[in-house]
């Protein structure tokens, strides 16, 4: 079949154009797309900057309706809301038995790889290009194929967008928070970086019942975006001559918690330095994925300070992703509010812009009237 898609053929080129999408194999299923998420993540791989490489179709947040399916499909049928889980975790290799499925043995010569499970891609350009799906899913188009262990059914009065958005941004802030980190009642936490996922990870540390909570970022306008969502108090980086020594002073001696969102090489710094003794800094953005950073081993070992990796808010897909969507529907995490801007695919370049502009907590792709 023909669909439109976001399409990079090469590093640094986006379009949306036409392309050749086959039908789902056996476990697979086709969803028809009514919602992707734009995030960094999609932006750094249009920029060469991750693991997979063009060319590919870009997109891994996303929700939809179940169109059809191939053989030995249990866990779905047409007509199912489904949201997409960019980490089809195979369950059964030592890491997953290990309870760590975004870690998944499998990931890293699939997904990773910008291949569906098997390896193999079902897209190509009009003209024959064969194309890659980013992380599994290639959201970011009218139709997908994934594997059957990507699909999550979600309920009815959860809306695509806000489904969407939990599949990675909030998935990976909130999970961070409360899966790594294991952020307690009534610790103090601080919030480094307030794009979508510092955002997720500030509701995460509400949800937790953290206090106070302290975003920090250069952008006054994502600082307001935090402050809407429940941040007691801000920092403007940018404006300060010592960000340490401001979260210092508004906890008391230092956050107990440092989420950082950005994981720049002087964003971990400053998580490191910022947290109290005995506190925990948690780095979970991806920004210096191909850098060596120097870590303040005095910090470490003399203060008892905790450094810990989150990858995809160390989160069970299967597990995880309903109970978000459950939280959403009691009320706990306020989602609607964390989605500020929604596009027409054909707008993607803009919404990139806006993203890095800091003009959105988080935008949408629509790709059908809202449900």
């Amino acid at each position: 079949m023909r669909m439109k898609a976001a399409v990079t053929r090469e590093v640094g080129h986006l379009a949306i154009e036409e392309v050749e999408l086959a039908a789902p194999k056996e476990h697979e299923v086709l969803v028809r797309m009514c919602a992707a998420g734009v995030c960094h993540s999609d932006l750094h791989t249009l920029r060469g900057e991750l693991r997979a490489v063009p060319p590919l179709v870009l997109g891994h947040e996303g929700a939809g309706i179940v169109e059809s399916v191939g053989s030995g499909i249990t866990r779905c049928k047409p007509g199912d809301r489904v949201v997409v889980n960019w980490l089809p975790a195979c369950e059964s290799c030592p890491t997953c038995l290990n309870g760590r499925h975004n870690l998944c043995e499998r990931l890293a010569r699939t997904t990773f790889q910008a291949l569906l499970i098997d390896g193999t891609s079902r897209l190509s350009t009009v003209d024959g290009l064969r194309l890659k799906h980013f992380l599994s899913a290639a959201t970011m188009a009218e139709f997908a194929v994934i594997d059957e262990s990507s699909v999550v059914p979600i309920p009815d009065d959860v809306p695509f967008e806000v489904a969407a958005v939990v599949g990675c941004a909030v998935a990976t802030g909130v999970g961070a928070v409360m899966n790594t980190a294991g952020a307690r009642p009534g610790q103090s936490a601080a919030v480094i970086g307030c794009g979508g996922v510092g955002l997720s990870a500030l509701l995460g540390c509400k949800l937790a019942g953290c206090n106070p909570i302290v975003a920090v970022d250069v952008l006054d306008s994502k600082l307001d975006f935090a402050k809407a969502l429940g941040a007691d108090l801000t920092i403007n980086s940018a404006a300060s001559e010592n960000v340490a020594k401001e979260l210092r002073a508004l906890t008391g001696g230092g956050p107990e918690h440092a989420f950082d969102s950005v994981g720049a090489a002087a964003t971990i710094g400053l998580a490191i330095n910022s947290v109290r003794p005995g506190g925990t800094a948690t780095i979970v953005g991806l920004h210096a994925a191909k850098q060596e950073v120097q870590i303040p081993a005095g910090a470490l070992v003399l203060q008892n300070k905790r450094l810990l990796g989150s990858f995809a808010g160390s989160i069970r897909p299967r597990v995880d992703l309903p109970k978000l969507l459950d939280l959403y529907r009691g009320g706990r995490l306020p989602l609607d509010g964390l989605i500020t801007k929604r596009y027409p695919l054909d707008d993607l370049g803009r919404a990139f812009a806006d993203m890095e502009a800091g003009e959105v907590a988080r935008g949408v792709l629509m790709l059908e009237p809202r449900a």
